[in-house]
């Protein structure tokens, strides 16, 4: 008896040191996992208090070119026409525009470099290589080829993308400051009819080519597409702080900043319920991922946690080890959830949490250790 114990004893032993290594994955992604669930709730909780709480406080100007005192260090939500003190411009193709943004994307026309495996009758071949041409965003280093004699691409970018802004954007009175100015990101491409005067440079289907001849487009050739976002006597909605006749970020006592701005005119409560909208959806992809990751870990962990169940009666009786990775990370993730929303939303926050233990009182109602363990004994 004693050898068939210390026989049986070094083969378990044996199995958990095979299984260390997916043991200790598993612990550390479900260390992740809890992370990105409590970081997640806590934003999410935080930002719908915030949103909330703004809401309540928030003033609104009625003539956005009679401002009072009233509204200084006040966060504040008003509409109105965009005005521009000075166009932006792209000389090189003729293009004035007022706007608060002006963008110009540059491409490339570059060799690009494509491997494949190639297999001939459970024969592998070895690596292959071809090459196409392809407009590009960004350079792409040729010296790295396989094949690099005829393919050489350009070093240097002949022309550089980039994003004017305007010096100076108002609506009636109101300055909008350099944050709010970044969120114009509604970008709507450029069309003209004017050709422009260079004559290297083409136009065609609103695009800008740099190129001796378009229709035999060669590397190195440059096109460039031209966008502009928040056009002058456009309406716009703002929701920021008001200070000293300029609109900045509003901190919440919770730390979340509160910006708005939303093309024409949109009431107060529609702003905020987008706001939530955004916050909600958000939300549920991070509980997504972070769900995602405890399965993981619990997939990796299953194998101990099965071992440590049939040794336990208890364990055993409420344990489902036939779907364990599934249920298992279930609870895990809404008892995390249920936490999060503790502080903000108790009576909510403890349904949550009595939910997570749903799967296990289930079990332990419907289903038997001994069911449990010749289901488990089945599978495996």
């Amino acid at each position: 008896m004693r050898r068939e114990n210390s026989s049986t004893n070094n083969e378990s032993n044996q199995e958990f040191q095979q299984s260390r290594f997916t043991t200790v994955i598993g612990c550390i992604l479900c260390l992740i996992g809890i992370f990105l669930l409590v970081s997640n709730e806590g934003e999410a909780a935080s930002v719908s208090h915030s949103l909330n709480e703004a809401l309540s406080h928030i003033v609104i100007i009625e003539n956005i070119y009679d401002l009072s005192k009233d509204y200084e260090d006040r966060l504040v939500y008003f509409s109105g026409p965009l005005w521009i003190n000075e166009p932006l411009t792209e000389p090189d193709y003729g293009v004035i525009i007022e706007s608060v943004k002006l963008k110009r994307r540059v491409q490339v026309y570059q060799w690009v470099e494509i491997e494949e495996e190639r297999t001939y009758e459970n024969y592998e071949d070895g690596k292959h290589y071809y090459y196409t041409t392809e407009w590009k965003d960004k350079l792409i280093d040729s010296d790295q080829f396989y094949i690099r004699y005829g393919h050489e691409n350009p070093k240097e970018m002949p022309i550089k993308s980039q994003i004017q802004i305007a010096d100076q954007v108002k609506i009636g009175n109101i300055i909008l400051g350099s944050e709010l100015k970044k969120k114009f990101n509604d970008f709507r491409e450029i069309t003209s009819d004017q050709r422009p005067e260079r004559s290297d440079i083409k136009m065609h289907a609103g695009l800008y080519y740099h190129s001796s001849d378009l229709w035999n487009t060669q590397v190195g050739d440059v096109r460039v597409l031209l966008s502009f976002a928040g056009k002058a006597g456009d309406i716009y909605t703002i929701v920021g702080k008001f200070v000293r006749g300029t609109i900045v970020p509003f901190i919440t006592p919770h730390g979340n900043e509160i910006l708005l701005q939303r093309k024409n005119k949109v009431t107060i409560e529609i702003m905020f319920h987008l706001e939530h909208v955004y916050n909600y959806w958000r939300t549920w992809i991070m509980r997504c991922i972070g769900w995602l990751v405890i399965f993981m870990s619990t997939t990796c962990l299953s194998n101990t946690i099965k071992k440590i169940t049939l040794n336990s009666q208890y364990l055993s009786g409420i344990i489902p080890l036939d779907s364990l990775a599934l249920t298992t990370s279930f609870s895990i993730s809404i008892l995390v959830v249920g936490i999060g929303w503790l502080w903000y939303r108790p009576i909510i926050a403890i349904c949550i949490t009595l939910l997570s233990t749903f799967p296990f009182l289930y079990y332990a109602f419907f289903s038997s250790p001994n069911q449990t363990r010749e289901r488990y004994h089945r599978i495996t």
